[in-house]
């Protein structure tokens, strides 16, 4: 007997799957509880898996993930529409392997106040309203003054979404890390920056300082919050890890392809 609930998207697509695969975890005895899962079922991409996972954000020490994507496979979705039978099979009859990812975590601060927040993707300053100055320290030394429309921290897991959108690299498999790459950095004589992504060990603490960061915006993940009044923002990687049920081996180099 064991506790679920599925996250899905409202197309016609997604709420067919939902309803085959909670009638075959019904038929075997399993209970549905949204407030306490074992573990949650994501239909619909990447995006639904992101939701799910900040949904659950305070229980994902006993929570597993197993993804199904109604498009086309994505890196954290195992299971595409058409293989909804395979993976009620595999739930009910297989034992999986465990991938934990280690979710960043950000601080914000103004002086006085500081506040948390946790990203699996992601997590990016971003200023469309005029040239935002960040001085960029790396474990407490100083690196550069960027200038630009912001700057985007990256793990593995994420090096492939938006990070990979501004020609961030993409990081393998197995490679445990931080990577800074530039929005729209700009490099003249007056200002000159790294100008290429920066990858970092795992255990690297990043902090960005400005006087201020006025009209600029945090994003992380899907969500957003705004950077008015704060004047330093600390990057890292947590203890905080989202566990995902793989109940068969998916070849990274497909993940990849799937892409182009």
């Amino acid at each position: 007997m064991k506790r679920f609930y599925i996250s899905a998207k409202t197309d016609e697509i997604s709420k067919g799957l939902n309803n085959k695969l909670k009638d075959a975890l019904f038929n075997n005895d399993w209970i549905e509880d949204e407030k306490s899962p074992e573990i949650v079922f994501t239909i619909g991409g990447d995006g639904t898996f992101l939701h799910a996972v900040h949904k659950y954000l305070n229980q994902l020490s006993k929570i597993n993930f197993v993804g199904i994507h109604t498009g086309t496979l994505g890196f954290y979705t195992d299971y595409e529409a058409e293989e909804i039978d395979q993976l009620i099979q595999d739930v009910l009859f297989k034992q999986p392997k465990i991938e934990a990812i280690r979710m960043l975590k950000i601080e914000t601060k103004n002086g006085k106040l500081k506040k948390g927040l946790y990203a699996l993707n992601e997590a990016r300053i971003e200023n469309i309203i005029k040239t935002q100055t960040i001085h960029v320290y790396i474990n407490d030394e100083y690196l550069e003054m960027f200038r630009g429309n912001g700057l985007c921290v990256s793990a593995q897991a994420g090096s492939t979404a938006y990070n990979r959108s501004i020609n961030g690299a993409v990081m393998s498999m197995g490679i445990e890390g931080l990577q800074i790459t530039e929005i729209s950095g700009i490099h003249h004589r007056a200002s000159r920056s790294l100008g290429s992504p920066l990858i970092v060990s795992s255990n690297s603490n990043i902090v960005f300082k400005n006087d201020t960061f006025s009209n600029a915006v945090l994003c992380y993940d899907y969500k957003h919050t705004s950077l008015d009044e704060m004047t330093e923002i600390t990057i890292k990687l947590s203890n905080k890890k989202v566990k995902i049920a793989r109940f068969r081996p998916t070849s990274y180099i497909r993940r990849l392809q799937s892409l182009f």
